[in-house]
């Protein structure tokens, strides 16, 4: 899939950005309670259910007839994002394909997030300041600007409306679509739908089972707390993995079809993690990504769209992932899944 793993100290230079003398407990939460921030406390249990994944509490919409408060406009929107995040990486993904980028800008978050301000900005290899130029040093500066009075995870990707020092929305997929639909008419790639409305059904429902066995499976595995937890999060996610390689062996381009579509989109970033991250941190170890022949292939041809391999910073997630609350197993008492090779077979002995 490539690489852009930079020649250089991935925590150079950041004394100032990540405090590295003071890293965060990897039980704490990064959160806001009324406004303030709080990444040194244990999670309440409605947050701790939630785990990693959290839902996105600004629901705003852009429009591109000005039927809401934020009309699609170039250089008026801004994404905080980052590389590492696979949900964050859905809205790059589709900035790109889009040809967005020089009318939705970015700053990039900085892969390393225990730290005791969680997601920092910042003039580092890997990451930027704030081109927004609101002088946010960390994205719970953000969340705080927006509402005085958040209680909430501070969580990627967050769109930005720089006119109003607003938080747009915070959920991916809800960007995602606004990204697709939204600028046409202030020149985005009106070629390029990745919603079509003739779709739609089909792309919602197999989105849903995208981010219900994949996108929050892995996570289901990884974060599994016991035995039985593990096996369930382990059969649901593989179960769901083999049927997706069984649709795509009829030879089909992608997912619904010849053309690329949000499904698409929904399942790339995790695959494109799978191997590297997924398979032997999360302890996802029954296949790996390269032993699916035709969800490799489809891995291969979404990266392979324009602008796509930008997004993928692998210098980034495995920063993210093995420096960060996942390099450390801490669930013991798991035993993970024998991979699913059989040395009998000629063809695996070399």
């Amino acid at each position: 899939m490539g690489s852009d793993i930079v020649a250089c100290n991935p925590r150079s230079n950041l004394e100032p950005v990540l405090q590295r003398g003071a890293r965060n407990n990897s039980s704490s939460m990064k959160l806001m309670i009324d406004g303030v921030w709080r990444g040194d406390i244990a999670p309440p249990p409605e947050l701790a259910a939630k785990q990693m994944i959290h839902d996105g509490s600004f629901r705003h919409k852009i429009t591109n007839g000005g039927s809401s408060a934020f009309p699609a406009e170039p250089g008026r929107y801004h994404l905080f994002v980052s590389y590492a995040c696979p949900f964050a990486h859905r809205t790059l993904v589709v900035r790109a394909l889009k040809g967005l980028n020089d009318i939705v800008p970015v700053s990039i978050l900085h892969p390393v997030w225990d730290t005791p301000h969680g997601w920092a900005f910042g003039e580092t290899p890997l990451s930027t300041p704030d081109r927004a130029v609101n002088s946010f040093r960390f994205l719970h500066e953000v969340y705080r600007a927006a509402n005085p009075a958040y209680t909430g995870k501070i969580i990627v990707p967050v769109l930005w409306d720089e006119r109003s020092r607003q938080i747009v929305n915070n959920e991916s997929i809800e960007i995602a679509r606004m990204l697709n639909e939204a600028f046409d008419a202030v020149g985005a790639d009106q070629t390029v739908d990745l919603y079509p409305l003739a779709l739609r059904s089909e792309i919602d429902a197999l989105g849903g089972r995208i981010a219900k066995s994949l996108s929050r499976g892995v996570y289901a595995v990884g974060q599994a707390k016991d035995q039985i937890e593990y096996d369930a999060a382990m059969n649901e996610l593989f179960s769901f993995l083999d049927e997706i390689e069984t649709l795509v062996a009829d030879g089909r381009t992608f997912l619904l079809g010849d053309q690329p579509t949000l499904a698409d989109v929904l399942i790339f970033t995790p695959l494109v993690r799978f191997d590297g991250v997924y398979n032997p941190l999360f302890r996802a170890s029954r296949k790996r990504l390269v032993d699916y022949r035709g969800l490799t292939r489809l891995t291969k041809r979404i990266y392979d769209l324009l602008g796509v391999a930008d997004t993928v910073r692998f210098d980034h997630i495995l920063t993210h992932y093995y420096d960060g609350d996942w390099g450390v197993a801490s669930r013991r008492g798991i035993t993970p899944e024998a991979p699913m090779i059989d040395f009998r077979i000629a063809g695996n002995c070399g």
